[in-house]
């Protein structure tokens, strides 16, 4: 493993803070909205299943597991009778990887090797992206905690064409936002989502 530099304690409390937004929208949902569609084209609960699978996968990738290997690893349920208990449990998991894993160690990804740091900024945006998504499709108050949503446009928006590049968010940017957009806003829409 690279002894190059871990992530900071700024690192691990945002994607722990990002994580615990995820959790508190979890938390709210209403029994009735687990099969609702979501903007991510998949069910409430689906989309939960999304997050904890992508949390656990990413936490098996910074442990050395190779990628074949982890997606069999989670081929079943991943939700089980407590979903709560494994959004909170894979976040955690996810959150010690992190802090244990030089940012520059690279990681197996869908196009070959990247940086752990860049696999940090792909979790954030799933996190609190997919927080959103969970409001919409409950139909839920979509506000996010606005703190996390600063700090999180923070971390990508120098990465944001790289993390465009990778293809994973539809159709991006509109383009069309108005200079004093929110953050909310604009984090929202570089990653593809028309609130």
């Amino acid at each position: 493993m690279p002894l190059g530099r871990r992530a900071s304690l700024r690192d691990v409390e945002l994607i722990e803070a990002a994580a615990v937004e995820f959790e508190r929208v979890v938390r709210q949902l209403p029994a009735d909205s687990w099969e609702r569609p979501t903007p991510s084209d998949i069910s409430v609960r689906e989309l939960i299943e999304h997050v904890v699978v992508g949390n656990r996968f990413t936490a098996l990738l910074l442990e050395g597991v190779r990628r074949d290997e982890a997606r069999t690893m989670l081929s079943s349920d991943q939700l089980g009778d407590d979903p709560v208990g494994a959004v909170v449990e894979s976040a955690r998991r996810q959150s010690r990887v992190f802090a244990a894993t030089p940012l520059d160690q690279l990681v197996a990804g869908p196009t070959g090797n990247v940086l752990a740091a860049a696999y940090l900024r792909f979790r954030l945006v799933d996190l609190v992206v997919h927080a959103w998504d969970l409001l919409r499709g409950a139909r839920l108050d979509e506000t996010l905690d606005p703190r996390i949503v600063v700090d999180v446009l923070n971390a990508v928006e120098p990465h944001l064409d790289d993390m465009l590049a990778f293809g994973a968010y539809g159709a991006g940017p509109s383009g069309t936002l108005a200079p004093d957009a929110s953050p909310q806003s604009r984090l929202l829409d570089w990653f593809g989502r028309r609130p």
